[in-house]
């Protein structure tokens, strides 16, 4: 899939914006922002993955477990005439 680039618009405090302008120069900029987004993803989705892999694996979630099972036997039971 070519990649594709979309400009964005985004509400920074002016301290901030004028010290990243002054420091990174124009050509750099939408490449480290794109940097720190791919970070702060990578970080967030890290978090989702050890939540999941809990949620898979600890026996407290066990009945949890069971009861998914129960759900997704069942979860289009019912629904075709509506």
């Amino acid at each position: 899939m070519p990649s594709t680039t979309l400009r964005a618009s985004y509400t920074i405090a002016a301290p901030i914006l004028q010290r990243f302008n002054a420091v990174v120069p124009h050509g750099e900029r939408s490449r480290v922002m794109e940097g720190l987004m791919e970070q702060a993803l990578a970080l967030r989705e890290a978090g989702l993955e050890r939540i999941a892999e809990a949620y898979m694996t600890d026996p407290t979630f066990a009945q949890c477990r069971d009861n998914e099972k129960h759900w997704d036997a069942t979860v289009g039971d019912g629904l075709k005439n509506l």
